[in-house]
């Protein structure tokens, strides 16, 4: 067993979120576990199966405003308590050393500043060790150095991000990245259509299997007819988003019939995919061959019946248009799930099964999705995020960002799908500051210039277009509700011109309102 001190400001917390708290191995797989917390002596009791060093991940509050799920150092089971505070301290500056190490081999080095904040984490975090018998002293130590190490690591992703996206500029790589955003059911043609077209190359369409088909052989095509047809009179590349997701909102009632008959499931899978690719073929270049089968599996498929439904729709798309490019599109990226979720597979894993069964994906696709209540939507900070992207692109193939997003303020919102009615400050987490339009913009532009900057990257899709009607993120829009731009988007555009610096266009018309205050 794992047990810790826990001591925030010189004090027992009431309370710890410990529905957000996982255990993971050294390779980061989250360890099934029972973790709980006793606020009257403030000690953390983390119970596992099994032997072997293990990390402690969750969202804690960092000095300076932040609340970032991070994990502590990799550890064995003890009697003996350790200080939370020193732990994860220890675990960031072994992800700075990582990334050191990282950085040595590809650039030839991290610069001297860098190095000089680093030295003085570790001579904070030595410090802190000689009074670990005075855990308040140890633990106002600590929490300076994981302050500080939070920082320096994000300072660290952007300084790589910049040598990355010069290195695929002088290349000439960066300008095949594809920058996209998802093309949502508006019921008219949205006001900002321009503004889709002045930001964007490519929009990814949904093709939910319930609304293509509510009744057996029954099929609704109009709304995509129309769309996909208006896209491309503007010469807007079009991605085929979701044909198949095992949830209950997104299958047909009428499937349910068959249930307990896998191979009629599977046989009409087949079919509705086919269909769709048949219907748009050569006129939709990405399909979602599944998305988040490893984790979305609401008709309890065994893991080999995970893999043939994979297999299955993956040569279904590649029979029907040999030319379109097959995406496996996986959420949750780092798999929290994992730990309570016997039915599930870690994503990573999830993939490697893929290539290993013959799968004929093309591209590893990743959702990254933060800052409201839920399951595997904690804030991650970018050092961690950019540590996982170079984690797929080890799996040698092309990988795609299919959706990202982060809320731009922390009220709730009703017409929101994900965490709408119970988005709040802090409800998933904080990055620097509670959520508004000058956060959101900052965390958008940090993000996509770390992707670009990734060799293996070839597309970003942004997740809503705009905060009206409903949408899936809770103020995830880079639109307000009135159609007038946030901060975001004109911070996008800026990004956009990192791709494209000769394709921009006149900004003049942007019409960026900025917020009051």
């Amino acid at each position: 067993m794992l047990i810790f001190d826990v001591l925030f400001d010189g004090k027992r917390p009431a309370e710890l979120d410990t529905d957000r708290m996982y255990l993971t191995s050294q390779e980061g797989q989250p360890i099934r576990g029972r973790i709980r917390y006793n606020a009257e002596h403030g000690r953390l009791f983390c119970e596992r199966s099994g032997q072997g060093l293990a990390a402690v991940n969750g969202c804690w509050p960092i000095r300076g405003g932040s609340q970032i799920m991070l994990r502590t150092a990799l550890l064995q089971d003890r009697e003996e308590p350790y200080l939370l505070t020193m732990e994860l301290a220890r675990g960031r500056i072994c992800d700075i050393w990582h990334k050191k190490d990282e950085w040595g081999y590809v650039y030839g080095g991290p610069t001297p500043e860098i190095n000089k904040k680093f030295d003085d984490l570790r001579l904070l975090l030595a410090k802190a060790q000689t009074v670990k018998d005075t855990p308040l002293a140890a633990s106002d130590l600590a929490e300076e150095c994981l302050a500080r190490g939070l920082a320096l690591g994000e300072k660290m992703a952007l300084v790589d991000a910049k040598q990355g996206i010069d290195i695929r500029r002088r290349k000439g790589t960066l300008a095949k990245v594809d920058f996209g955003c998802h093309w949502d059911p508006f019921e008219e043609k949205p006001k900002g259509g321009q503004r889709f077209g002045d930001a964007f190359n490519y929009a990814t369409v949904p093709f939910i299997w319930r609304a293509i088909e509510p009744r057996e052989h029954e099929y609704q095509w109009k709304w995509h007819d129309g769309w996909i047809q208006w896209l491309e009179s503007r010469g807007i590349g079009i991605k085929g988003a979701s044909p198949v997701r095992f949830t209950e909102k997104d299958l047909p009632d009428w499937v349910w019939i068959w249930e307990n008959d896998f191979e009629t499931i599977r046989d009409l899978v087949f079919d509705h995919i086919e269909r769709c690719v048949q219907r748009y073929r050569g006129r939709v270049d990405h399909w979602d061959a599944v998305t988040g089968l490893h984790v979305e599996n609401c008709m309890k498929f065994s893991l080999d019946r995970i893999i043939e439904i994979t297999r299955v729709c993956a040569h279904a798309i590649k029979r029907t248009d040999p030319s379109a490019m097959v995406v496996l599109n996986l959420i949750w990226p780092w798999g929290e799930y994992y730990a309570t979720n016997q039915r599930s597979i870690w994503p990573y894993h999830y993939a490697e099964m893929c290539q290993n069964a013959g799968v004929a994906f093309d591209v590893v696709g990743v959702e990254f999705m933060y800052g409201t209540h839920g399951l595997g939507y904690g804030m991650r900070d970018m050092l961690h995020i950019s540590s996982q992207l170079d984690r797929f692109g080890a799996l040698g193939k092309p990988v795609h960002v299919t959706a990202c997003g982060v809320p731009s303020a922390c009220d709730p919102d009703p017409d929101a799908e994900i965490g709408g009615a119970q988005h709040t400050s802090g409800a998933g987490g904080i990055w620097r500051k509670p959520w508004d339009e000058v956060i959101q913009s900052d965390w958008i532009d940090e993000f996509c210039r770390i992707a670009i900057s990734k060799p293996f990257i070839a597309a970003i899709s942004w997740r809503d277009f705009s905060d009206h009607k409903p949408h899936y993120w809770p103020h995830g829009g880079l639109l307000r509700k009135d159609m007038n731009p946030k901060i975001a988007y004109q911070r996008l555009m800026g990004v956009r011109q990192e791709i494209w610096p000769e394709g921009i266009k006149d900004q003049a018309n942007s019409n960026v309102v900025w917020p009051d205050g």
